[in-house]
């Protein structure tokens, strides 16, 4: 029986499918910004592409290519981890946004899931985190492509993650709407309205004011609300 040669053996690496899928991405989130305003929530000019890798927003928003099977489920991902740069702007070094309201969002839900398997995030504080970031996201990307056909978006990822989150955001969208405006959070403020805020806080700064810092002056060291979040729905492969 004839054997290969060991000699001969060698392992090839053809990265043409991951550039393919890179540039298909790419030209999807481009299409997507020619057609939309969606510069007024984008708080992170810089993004990307990982064919086969994680979908996450910090610390630089990088796209996978499994949530990019049609146009309006990029953009509500897309817009999903712009949410995430939005609380972290909107907050400061010394204040997280969400820290406030977190205790009323644990009376009303003490029994969220806190991993990925039952719908939840992929820890308890990650969860609750979620139910803010998973409503901004239906509320942005239905600016752009209407309710109906962002919450059918939200329906059809809830089958991939987070269904439990999706599920309760919807539900009780009025009654969290209502919370978040109360912090603060809801009307979403456009990236240019918070370059502008955060102008003007540099400038208070200098002028001796006890102002919040503007983002550049942030230090890179993070409390709990500035570490990277997880992949979204802690998955593994783009």
């Amino acid at each position: 029986m004839a054997t290969a040669d060991p000699a001969e053996f060698r392992i090839d690496i053809d990265l043409d499918h991951a550039q393919r899928e890179a540039e298909r991405v790419r030209d999807m989130l481009a299409a997507l910004r020619r057609r939309h305003d969606l510069a007024r929530y984008e708080y992170t000019s810089i993004v990307r592409i990982v064919p086969g890798g994680d979908t996450f927003a910090q610390p630089v928003l990088t796209l996978g290519n499994r949530f990019a099977d049609s146009e309006d489920l990029l953009l509500s991902t897309y817009l999903h981890e712009q949410m995430h740069w939005y609380l972290w702007h909107l907050g400061t070094p010394e204040r997280d946004m969400v820290a406030p309201f977190m205790d009323e969002l644990v009376r009303r839900y003490p029994d969220a899931p806190i991993d990925l398997a039952n719908g939840g995030a992929r820890s308890y504080e990650a969860t609750y985190a979620h139910l803010v970031v998973n409503w901004l996201e239906i509320a942005a990307t239905s600016e752009f492509i209407g309710r109906e056909r962002a919450i059918a978006v939200a329906s059809a990822q809830r089958r991939r993650s987070y269904g439990w989150l999706y599920d309760t955001v919807v539900r009780d969208w009025d009654l969290l709407g209502e919370l978040y405006e109360r912090h603060d959070i809801v009307p979403i403020r456009t990236a240019e309205d918070l370059r502008n805020e955060n102008r003007k806080a540099a400038r208070a700064s200098l002028n001796g004011g006890a102002r919040r810092r503007s983002a550049a002056a942030r230090p890179s060291a993070s409390p709990r609300s500035r570490r990277r979040p997880p992949a979204r729905g802690g998955r593994r492969a783009g």
